[in-house]
């Protein structure tokens, strides 16, 4: 299927831009993926020439949005306190206002 040489080809370019902007393989693959999926899913039918653009567009709103939503977990680990440990959840460190302990509470 041509789409699917279009993607083996398009795949390590796209790699590269993702993990340069994420800095974290992982976090690259998946963006490549999700924008490999969505190309497929809304634009297969298009001519094979508009799939550069489209894929790259996709993989570009992707990276933003990745940006974005990690823009949004750095302010909350700031206010409350990130640990190099992100093991524990820190909304479970958050004190209660009320001095309330669950080793307090009845149940």
């Amino acid at each position: 299927m041509l789409l699917e040489r279009f993607l083996q080809g398009a795949q390590a370019r796209a790699f590269r831009i993702a993990r340069f902007a994420t800095r974290n393989n992982e976090d690259a693959l998946d963006l490549v993926q999700d924008a490999m999926f969505k190309l497929v899913e809304k634009y297969s039918g298009r001519p094979e020439t508009e799939w550069p653009p489209l894929f790259y567009r996709i993989l570009h709103s992707r990276i933003n949005d990745w940006h974005r939503r990690n823009s949004v977990r750095n302010r909350f680990r700031g206010w409350l306190g990130s640990t190099e440990d992100e093991t524990e959840d820190p909304l479970q460190t958050v004190p209660d206002p009320h001095g309330r302990s669950p080793a307090l509470t009845r149940g």
